[in-house]
């Protein structure tokens, strides 16, 4: 495997990780930059976290391999924000606030690596 993608397996693998964590008995996931805290419960939070910066990051990299512009915003799973979302996750603001805010670091990771 060549040395610069290391970066993105480490990454891809990380967020494999925060997705299954919750279905092996609610394995510890360290604290994501941009978790909104006390407005969801932990496992929401750590799974609308990772669902946005999944979703992001293939974005960003078809995005950046394109040679697109920069915009994360401009993407309809930003825009609704609710992709992954069930009701037994409670608050759907809490759980679209953790989206976007994984979404845009994840668009933001995977727009630096399509451009490489």
């Amino acid at each position: 495997m060549h040395v610069h993608r290391w970066p993105r397996v480490l990454r891809t693998s990380a967020v494999f990780a925060m997705l299954l964590a919750p279905l092996f008995g609610g394995a510890a996931v360290a604290a994501q930059p941009g978790i909104v805290s006390g407005q969801a419960p932990r496992r929401q939070q750590e799974t609308a976290y990772a669902r946005g910066y999944a979703d992001g990051y293939r974005r960003g990299l078809a995005d950046g391999r394109r040679g697109d512009r920069y915009d994360p915003a401009e993407s309809r799973e930003y825009r609704g924000g609710e992709d992954g979302y069930t009701d037994s996750y409670g608050s759907r603001d809490a759980y679209r606030t953790n989206y976007r805010a994984g979404f845009r670091r994840g668009y933001e990771d995977g727009y630096r690596d399509g451009t490489r």
